[in-house]
């Protein structure tokens, strides 16, 4: 019979205090009593393991104006950059942005690069390589306190290897080749994901401390959608979950990349208003003068974007009874369009017979919802990256403040 080995007291604290930071990393600040309800621990242990946390300078205090409630409000402690740095890489179709946080969600560093549609993947790895460099310059990062790095990039992903599922909206692009690049080179964990994905985690840890149920849709070129639940993302069994541009919106209609006829990219994504367009013998070059002449008021262009915008408001709608999600966050180039794509997805969901009414907005991150995503995905998925808690380190105080603390550029 084997007997059963009982853990340590060393084991058991060291269990404990990771719980805490666990919780720091995915709040991205608490008082002592909201750590005391979340990790079923005594008083007396949070703050003991919060003052261990404080004495190695992992951990700062601060106090937080009472809005509405009198009273000194409680002071909320939040992970400092002692405790650890993120890496965030958002690869996009005319762009590269690199972000640089620490785990109480601080933007130290953030960095924007224009590049032409169609670049080619190798200038944008150099690219990438190049932006990581400057912005951890800029964070005044040292390379010991880099915990992890999580790349954005416009396509399915494999949870399990990080692989392409299917070819995305980036030519060349190896999501793997380029983590593999980042790991190496600044020797952290690099994870890649789908770039509607992290819009979702970005935006529902913006939205509250603890995340809400929320669906982002990317109407951009092609049409993405991300699932977050709390502070997590939902990816389905093989990573295709989301896949909203190929629900089929015409069983008739002309056939998508992917094989299926009438998928709803082919409508309502970018890519498909202007080949429809062209069809018409209407040429429109890019998504910034599609968006211009539907503002202008041209009538063909405006009826191509009434029709894919109100095939998208039906698929949401059809979404949001199998859901129930508690806010509909819209991002991506189109949200330009403004009430010709908020109205009819308003109007949809207003019908939605059962519940409380689906909260719909235009994304509140805007094109920088993938990157705060990705610098969210070191922070709620802490099991893929380094714990600093877990290594003796020196103080190291760091700014403590929202996701947009430094403004897109």
């Amino acid at each position: 019979m084997q007997r059963r080995v009982q853990p340590t007291s060393e084991a058991i604290r060291a269990g404990n205090r990771a719980r805490v930071v666990d919780i720091l990393r995915r709040s991205g600040s608490a008082t002592r009593a909201e750590l005391i309800v979340r990790t079923g621990l005594s008083r007396a242990t949070v703050s003991s393991l919060i003052g261990e946390l404080a004495d190695r300078g992992l951990v700062s205090e601060y106090s937080q104006s009472a809005v509405d409630s009198p009273g000194r409000p409680p002071s909320r402690l939040a992970l400092n950059r002692a405790a650890g740095l993120a890496i965030a890489v958002d690869v996009g179709v005319r762009h590269v942005a690199v972000a640089v946080g620490d785990l109480s969600r601080s933007v130290l560093a953030e960095r924007w690069v224009p590049l032409p549609q169609g670049h080619s993947a190798e200038r944008g790895m150099h690219i990438v390589m190049r932006s990581i460099e400057t912005t951890l310059a800029e964070a005044e990062a040292d390379r010991d306190q880099i915990v992890g790095a999580a790349i954005s990039i416009a396509a399915p992903i494999a949870p399990d290897s990080g692989r392409l599922l299917v070819p995305g909206v980036l030519p060349g692009w190896n999501g793997p080749a380029l983590a593999e690049q980042i790991g190496r080179t600044w020797g952290i964990p690099a994870a890649v994901e789908n770039d509607a994905n992290l819009g979702a985690l970005g935006e529902s840890v913006a939205a509250t401390p603890h995340g809400q149920d929320l669906l982002y849709v990317k109407v951009a070129s092609r049409v993405g959608l991300g699932i977050a639940f709390g502070s997590g993302i939902y990816r389905g069994r093989d990573g295709y979950a989301g896949e909203i541009g190929h629900v089929t919106s015409d069983p008739d209609g002309p056939q998508c990349w992917c094989g299926r006829r009438g998928c709803l990219e082919l409508y309502a994504g970018a890519e498909g208003m202007l080949a429809r367009l062209g069809a018409r013998g209407i040429r429109i070059d890019d998504v910034n003068e599609l968006i211009l002449r539907a503002q202008a008021g041209d009538a063909d262009v405006l009826a191509v974007v009434g029709d894919g915008t109100r095939r998208l408001a039906r698929a949401l709608g059809a979404l949001a009874l199998v859901l129930n999600p508690s806010v509909i966050a819209l991002g991506g180039e189109l949200t330009a369009l403004g009430p010709l794509l908020l109205d009819p997805v308003h109007a949809e969901l207003a019908t939605v017979p059962f519940g409380a009414p689906v909260a719909v907005r235009a994304s509140a991150l805007g094109p920088r919802a993938s990157l705060m995503g990705a610098l969210a995905l070191v922070l709620s998925e802490s099991n893929r990256f380094t714990d600093q808690s877990c290594v003796p380190t020196s103080s190291n105080p760091g700014r403590i403040a929202a996701f947009d603390a430094v403004p897109a550029r």
